[in-house]
C-alpha cells in the first residue's frame, strides 16, 4: 500500500461504518476507564467525544471526512513501520536459521553444487511412462 491508496473522497457507507466503530470504540473505552479503572473524568470524556463525533457522523457523515483521512493518514505509517517489523522478524527468525541448520547438516535444497562429470546446472528430467497421469491433472 502507498500513500496514494489512501482514500481521500471515501464513500458513505464506508465514512458512515467508521462512525459506527468510531462510536462503539470510544464508548467501550468510557466504559473501561469509567468503571474498570475508576477514572470517571476520562470515562465522561470519552464518552462525550464518542456521542459528539460518532453521533452526528451516522447522520451527516459527510463531516466526518476530514477525521477519517486525518485518521488513515495516521495509521498508514504505523502499519508500514509495523508490516515492515513483521518481515524483518520472519526473515531473520525463521527462515534464516533453518538455512544455517540446513547448511550445516550439509543440505543443498536448491542443488547449487555441480557435479564435477557435467559441464552446467541442467539435471535432466525422467520422462514418464504411464500415460494415464495426463488425466489426473491435480
Amino acid at each position: 500500500m502507498t500513500w496514494a491508496d489512501i482514500q481521500r473522497n471515501p464513500s458513505i457507507k464506508t465514512l458512515r461504518q467508521f462512525a459506527g466503530i468510531w462510536l462503539l470504540f470510544f464508548l467501550a473505552l468510557a466504559a473501561y476507564h469509567g468503571w474498570y479503572r475508576n477514572k470517571p473524568g476520562w470515562g465522561l470524556g470519552l464518552a462525550v467525544l464518542a456521542v459528539v463525533v460518532g453521533g452526528p457522523g451516522l447522520l451527516f457523515p459527510k463531516i466526518l471526512r476530514p477525521i477519517y483521512v486525518g485518521w488513515m493518514m495516521l495509521a498508514f505509517p504505523i502499519g508500514w513501520i509495523v508490516s515492515q517489523i513483521m518481515l524483518l522478524v520472519m526473515f531473520y527468525g525463521i527462515i534464516t536459521p533453518t538455512a544455517f541448520v540446513l547448511r550445516l547438516k550439509g543440505r543443498d535444497p536448491l542443488c547449487r553444487k555441480r557435479a564435477p562429470d557435467r559441464s552446467s546446472f541442467w539435471m535432466p528430467k525422467e520422462t514418464p511412462t504411464d500415460l494415464r497421469r495426463y488425466f489426473r491433472q491435480y
